[in-house]
């Protein structure tokens, strides 16, 4: 923690954006108040930006925001990444994985057997 305190963002500093789609298989909770989402799989859109320090460059997230689906269309709600992090532990957790699931049909992939893989 305390090699981020002392890194220095540049100003304009490089960052760059990620998209990655995560699912839920129970309805989760997310802000203050707390609102609550159903089930199902999310697109997360996330800002990072650059610190370099020691020849190396390091990306910290700055910004997330949850892909939710709605009946006109969809719309982006900003959260803390680190309560999206939170809700997907928390769901994996209720549904005996060992770690947040980002691939949607890992769950399925998971539950196999040998035999239903020779099948």
């Amino acid at each position: 923690m305390s090699l981020l305190r002392s890194l220095q963002l540049p100003t304009g500093g490089p960052e760059r954006y990620t998209t990655r789609r995560v699912v839920f298989a129970h309805p989760f909770t997310l802000g203050k108040p707390p609102e609550v989402y159903p089930a199902g799989s999310y697109q997360v859109e996330s800002r990072e930006e650059a610190f370099e320090r020691g020849g190396y460059t390091v990306y910290v997230r700055t910004a997330t925001m949850l892909i939710v689906s709605t009946a006109a269309g969809t719309c982006s709600r900003p959260v803390e990444g680190s309560e999206l992090d939170d809700a997907l532990l928390r769901d994996s957790e209720r549904s005996g994985l060992c770690e947040p699931c980002e691939n949607p049909d890992r769950s399925k992939a998971d539950t196999r057997t040998a035999t239903d893989a020779d099948s």
